[in-house]
């Protein structure tokens, strides 16, 4: 089913321009078909539907070439059957008033196939138009993030300047923020990779320091930007007490999807020995407090050879892409 909607898909934005020399080629191709097709019927039963095979064909015209070719083919394949598929066959006669009632079906119900598959196809080209005003405006609104976050970040280390300890903090979520934004951005198939955000937190350590296990994730809506802050967390804990201080620390994150939740365990490895804080910082009330408003968790667990931390995801905003397990 999704392949015959695909085929229609690509049909109406990429057939030719209605009414002209390619889309009444695509009316006669449509016609000749459907007349081949009938007369391979009539070998097995000559008395079967004149005008059966031409309705998809008529379909097929106005959905690829538009209108007008729509009504070429109807009219096409009324001459056509009335030649070569009702008694007398090659005479213009109706011997009945049957054959002349069905004459009058078959020109009914195809312009009504070509007034409902132009209806549809008026849909998609103003489906099209608003994607491309969309896709303007997200472009635009993107490009006045950018320099807003970009003239906040400025300020900011102008007046943190003496006070290098909490600008390193502020300026890392800043970071994490845009990484994010500029995700969302490009996200292609609307969702956001939860591996690239990954990656992209990680990138600073060194290549090869984080291994994900299971398949990859699509974050939706505002959780991308949640997560990425979270993982930011993790990463600058890690940089500063963790594996990732050390040259031959890893992250280690597995994913997998139980029921309607997503669970992401991050793992930290060869790093130096952990121990409890005994006092909560604002950076283990984020990661741990962050996701409550969408429906997840996060918990930390400061375990003697790493820091883990379980989180998970609601189903509904965070979806597995693949099944092949990735690692980076």
């Amino acid at each position: 089913m999704r392949a015959f909607a695909g085929m229609i898909d690509t049909m109406v934005r990429r057939g030719p321009r209605p009414g002209s020399l390619e889309a009444y080629g695509v009316a006669l191709a449509c016609v000749l078909a459907a007349t081949l097709l009938r007369l391979l019927i009539n070998i097995v039963s000559p008395d079967a539907v004149p005008f059966a095979t031409f309705f998809p064909a008529l379909l097929i015209a106005t959905l690829a070439g538009g209108p007008a070719a729509g009504v070429l083919a109807t009219v096409l394949g009324a001459v056509v059957s009335w030649w070569l598929f009702i008694e007398p066959r090659f005479a213009w006669m109706l011997a009945s008033k049957d054959q002349f009632v069905s004459v009058l079906l078959y020109l009914f119900a195809g312009g009504l196939i070509v007034w409902t598959a132009n209806q549809y196809r008026v849909v998609i080209a103003r489906i099209d138009e608003e994607e491309k005003y969309r896709r303007i405006v997200v472009d635009e609104l993107s490009h006045r993030v950018k320099n807003k976050l970009a003239t906040i970040y400025a300020i900011l280390r102008h007046e943190l300047r003496d006070q290098p300890d909490i600008w390193d903090s502020v300026s890392g979520r800043l970071q994490a923020l845009a990484t994010t934004d500029d995700l969302l951005s490009r996200g292609e198939n609307g969702g956001v990779s939860l591996q690239q955000i990954l990656t992209m937190e990680i990138a600073p350590f060194g290549d090869g320091r984080v291994v994900i296990d299971g398949p990859d994730v699509d974050l939706f809506g505002k959780l991308p930007t949640v997560v990425a802050l979270v993982f930011h967390e993790l990463a600058t804990n890690a940089a500063k007490y963790g594996a990732l201080s050390r040259s031959g620390g890893q992250i280690h994150a597995s994913l997998r999807q139980v029921d309607d939740t997503i669970e992401i365990v991050w793992r930290e490895r060869a790093g130096p020995a952990v121990a409890k804080p005994l006092r909560r910082s604002f950076g283990s009330n984020l990661i741990e407090r962050s996701l409550d408003s969408f429906g997840g968790s996060a918990e930390l667990d400061f375990q003697p050879d790493g820091v883990v931390c379980r989180i998970v995801l609601p189903a509904a905003q965070a979806s597995p892409r693949s099944t092949a397990p990735a690692v980076g």
